[in-house]
C-alpha cells in the first residue's frame, strides 16, 4: 500500500455501507489510485490530518455526523483546508443538496450510482484543477520573489531603473533615485513621464525629444545630455534603453522589422564625474603633447649650431679666428642645451607644466646674437637675407637668458618657416620712445623693444585672432601653409604659445600684425628695462683659478668623456691617471694613490656604486675624496650617492666652473 501510495495519488474513501465501500474501492484501484477507507465522519478527519490524501471521496450519509459536516469541518481547518472534497449522495438529489454541499465547501458533487468512467472522470478533473492552481501559485510565487529581488537590485543601484509601456507611455516601474533626479514626484512621473524633459538642459531638449520618439518605436536609445538638478547643479546623464518582447513576439517579428516593443527598459546614469575625469585626462594627456612638442621645439635649437661648429672645426685648415668663434659657438649652446636637458629631467614640471626662470641681469644685445646664431643654418638653407639693427648701447633686461634666447629664435625659426626662399628677414632693437615711462638711456626704467619682420606669407585676420591659441585649428582656410616642409609638424601653434608665455613671465608683452596674406608679418616684443642703478654687467667670463696641483683619477666607460675630462684637467695643472671600468680603477688606485676619484656611475660589469665600495677598502685610498659623475642630478640620486660613500656629487656635463668650485671646496674643508 505504501508503495503504491508514492507513485499515485492518495484518496481517501468515506462510506458506512460495506458494498458500496467496496466497490467504489475498487473502481478507485482500477483508475490506478492509492486508497484508504473510513467508516465514520470522525475517523475520516483524523486520516485526512494523518495522511493528507489528494481527494476524498465523501458519502453523505455517515452514522456519526453528516458528510457535509465533514467537508465544513475539514475546509475550516486551515491545515486541511487545501483537501479537496467530492460528495456523493444516493438517489435523485435536489438542487438545494447541491447549494448546500458546494456551501459546505465541496469541490464537486457526485449522484450514486454513478458510472465507474463517471467517478474517475470527475476524480481526474478535480485533481487536474487542483494541479492547475498549485502551478499557478507556484508561478505566482516565483513571480513575486522575483520581483523583490528586481526591486531590491534597482533600489541598491546609484543609477536609475526604468520599465515603460509604450502603448500607453506610462512607466511600469522606477526606483526610487528617479522623482530625485527629475525633480518631480513619483506619482505624476509615473503617470506622465515626459515630465522629466522639464530638467534637461535647452541646448540638448530637441536632441533628446528626438531620441525619445524613436526610443517609442523601436525600443532603444543610447544619449548623452545635460539637466539642471532641482538645487540648480548640472548634471551629466547617460540615458540607455533596450526593447522587451515576449518569447512568441520575438520569434513572429524579430528585432528591427518595426514592430513596436511589449516593454521598454532603460537606465539613466549620472556620468558628471566620469565626464569630468575624462576631459581632465584629455587634457594632461594633451598638456604632455604639448609639453614634448615644446622640448622638441627647444632642443633643436642649439643643435643646429653645434653641428655647424663641429663642421668648422673638421675642415682640414680651419684658420685661428674660426677656431675661436667655433669655440665660443659651442661654449654657448652647449651651455644652453644643459640648461634645456635639466628642466627635462625635472619631473614636477613636466607634471604641472611649469616653466622657471632664472633672474638675472641680462644684455638682450647677447640674446638675440646668440639666437641668431641658432637659426643661421635654416637661415642659409633657405636662402634668407638677415638684417640685424641693434644699438650700441646695452640694452638691460632682468630675465633668463636661456629663455630670452628661446623667445627670439622661435620667432626666427617662425619667420624662416613661412618666407618662401630668398626672403628678407629684419631684426631691430631699441628703446621704446612711445611706451609710457620709456627713456632712451635706461637709466629711469621703460622698455626694450625688439621687432621681427618678414616679407613672408603674411596672416589673415583670423589667424591673427587665434595665432597664440595652441588648440587653435591649424587647417583654417585664412592660414597659409608654410612653404617647408621641415616646419610643419611645429606648426606655429605651440612655438608662439609658449613665446607669449616666456615674454608674459619677464612682465613683457608681445603682439602680431600682418597687412594680410602674402603681405609679411611683424612681430613685436616689448620687454621692461632693468634701471642702470641696478645694472652691474661682468666684464666677460673670468678665467678659472689655478688651485694647487692634485692627483686626480677619472673612471668612466665613455672614451671621448674621459679624454675630454683628461685634458681639462691637465690644462689647471693636475697629474690624471684614467681608468675605463672598476677592475683597472682598482688596480691602478693601489699604485697612483689618487687624492680625487672622479668616478662614473653607469658602468658595466662593475657600477659606481661597487666600485667606491672596493676602493674605500684599499689602505691606498684612505683620505681620498671620492666624487660621483653621473647624469642623474635630481635629489634622490644625491641622496642615494651620498649614503653609498661618496663625498660629492657632480651631474654631467661637469664644466670648468663646477670642477673649480668643486677642488675649492675641497681645500677649504681640509683649511
Amino acid at each position: 500500500m505504501k508503495q503504491q501510495a508514492n507513485r499515485a495519488p492518495l484518496i481517501l474513501n468515506v462510506e458506512d455501507r460495506e458494498g458500496p465501500r467496496y466497490v467504489k474501492s475498487r473502481i478507485l484501484h482500477r483508475g490506478e489510485f492509492s486508497v484508504i477507507e473510513a467508516v465514520t465522519g470522525h475517523s475520516a478527519l483524523s486520516l485526512v490530518r494523518q495522511h493528507a490524501p489528494a481527494l476524498v471521496l465523501l458519502s453523505a450519509r455517515l452514522p456519526d455526523i453528516s458528510g457535509l459536516e465533514v467537508c465544513r469541518l475539514l475546509k475550516d481547518d486551515p491545515q486541511t483546508a487545501r483537501t479537496l472534497v467530492l460528495l456523493t449522495s444516493p438517489g435523485l438529489a435536489q438542487s438545494r443538496q447541491r447549494v448546500e454541499a458546494l456551501n459546505c465547501g465541496a469541490d464537486g458533487y457526485l449522484v450514486e450510482p454513478a458510472e465507474p468512467e463517471e467517478l474517475l472522470s470527475s476524480i481526474q478533473a478535480l485533481l487536474r484543477l487542483r494541479g492547475a492552481e498549485d502551478a499557478y501559485h507556484r508561478t505566482s510565487r516565483a513571480l513575486h520573489e522575483h520581483e523583490d529581488m528586481f526591486r531590491q537590485l534597482a533600489e541598491s543601484l546609484a543609477d536609475v531603473v526604468w520599465i515603460l509601456d509604450p502603448a500607453t507611455q506610462r512607466l511600469l516601474f522606477a526606483s526610487s533615485s528617479f522623482a530625485a533626479l527629475c525633480g518631480h514626484p513619483a506619482e505624476q512621473l509615473m503617470d506622465d513621464p515626459r515630465r522629466c524633459l522639464d530638467r534637461v538642459a535647452p541646448a540638448d531638449r530637441a536632441r533628446v525629444e528626438a531620441a525619445v520618439a524613436s526610443m517609442l518605436r523601436d525600443g532603444r536609445m543610447d544619449i548623452e545630455f545635460q539637466i539642471t538638478l532641482a538645487s540648480g547643479e548640472p548634471r551629466e546623464i547617460r540615458a540607455r534603453a533596450f526593447p522587451v518582447r515576449s518569447s512568441d513576439s520575438a520569434k513572429a517579428a524579430p528585432a528591427g522589422d518595426g514592430t513596436p516593443p511589449l516593454r521598454i527598459a532603460g537606465i539613466c546614469q549620472d556620468v558628471t564625474l566620469q565626464n569630468r575625469a575624462g576631459r581632465t585626462l584629455r587634457d594632461e594627456e594633451r598638456r604632455k603633447d604639448q609639453f614634448l612638442a615644446m622640448l622638441a621645439h627647444e632642443l633643436r635649437n642649439p643643435l643646429a649650431p653645434l653641428r655647424s661648429a663641429a663642421d668648422l672645426l673638421q675642415q682640414l685648415a680651419p684658420t685661428r679666428e674660426d677656431m675661436f668663434r667655433a669655440r665660443d659657438i659651442i661654449g654657448r649652446q652647449v651651455h644652453h642645451l644643459t640648461r634645456l636637458v635639466d628642466e627635462l629631467l625635472d619631473i614636477s614640471r613636466f607634471n604641472q607644466g611649469r616653466i622657471t626662470l632664472r633672474q638675472d641681469l641680462v644684455e638682450l644685445r647677447t640674446a638675440l646674437n646668440t639666437a641668431v646664431e641658432a637659426v643661421r643654418p635654416v637661415l642659409d638653407a633657405y636662402r634668407h637675407t638677415l638684417r640685424l639693427s641693434l644699438p650700441e648701447q646695452p640694452l638691460p633686461v632682468r630675465g633668463d637668458l636661456v629663455r630670452l634666447t628661446q623667445i627670439f629664435s622661435n620667432l626666427l625659426q617662425n619667420a624662416a618657416a613661412y618666407t618662401p626662399a630668398g626672403g628678407e628677414i629684419v631684426v631691430e632693437a631699441g628703446f621704446d620712445d612711445s611706451a609710457p615711462g620709456a627713456a632712451p638711456d635706461a637709466v629711469s626704467g621703460g622698455h626694450v623693444m625688439v621687432r621681427v619682420h618678414d616679407n613672408g606669407a603674411g596672416l589673415s585676420e583670423a589667424l591673427q585672432r587665434q595665432l597664440f591659441d595652441p588648440l587653435a585649428r591649424q587647417d583654417d582656410a585664412a592660414s597659409p601653409e608654410p612653404p617647408h616642409s621641415a616646419f610643419t609638424h611645429d606648426g606655429p601653434g605651440i612655438g608662439l604659445t609658449l613665446v607669449q608665455k616666456l615674454v608674459r613671465l619677464h612682465g613683457g608683452t608681445i603682439r602680431a600684425y600682418s597687412a594680410g596674406p602674402g603681405q609679411g608679418s611683424t612681430f613685436t616684443v616689448m620687454l621692461p628695462v632693468e634701471p642702470w642703478q641696478n645694472w652691474h654687467p661682468g666684464s666677460g667670463k673670468a678665467a678659472p683659478r689655478r688651485g694647487r696641483p692634485r692627483r686626480i683619477m677619472v673612471v668612466d666607460d665613455n672614451t671621448d668623456a674621459l679624454e675630454a675630462m683628461t685634458m681639462t684637467l691637465q690644462t689647471l695643472g693636475h697629474t690624471v691617471v684614467t681608468a675605463p671600468d672598476g677592475p683597472s680603477a682598482l688596480a691602478r688606485a693601489t699604485q697612483a694613490r689618487p687624492e680625487v676619484v672622479l668616478l662614473d656611475l653607469g658602468m658595466p660589469a662593475m657600477d659606481g656604486f661597487e666600485t667606491a665600495r672596493r676602493l674605500r677598502a684599499l689602505p691606498e685610498m684612505r683620505g681620498a675624496t671620492l666624487v660621483a659623475l653621473t647624469g642623474f642630478g635630481q635629489p634622490e640620486d644625491r641622496r642615494r650617492a651620498l649614503e653609498a660613500g661618496f663625498d660629492k656629487h657632480l651631474v654631467k656635463p661637469a664644466d670648468l666652473d663646477a670642477l673649480t668650485r668643486l677642488l675649492d671646496e675641497l681645500d677649504a674643508g681640509r683649511a
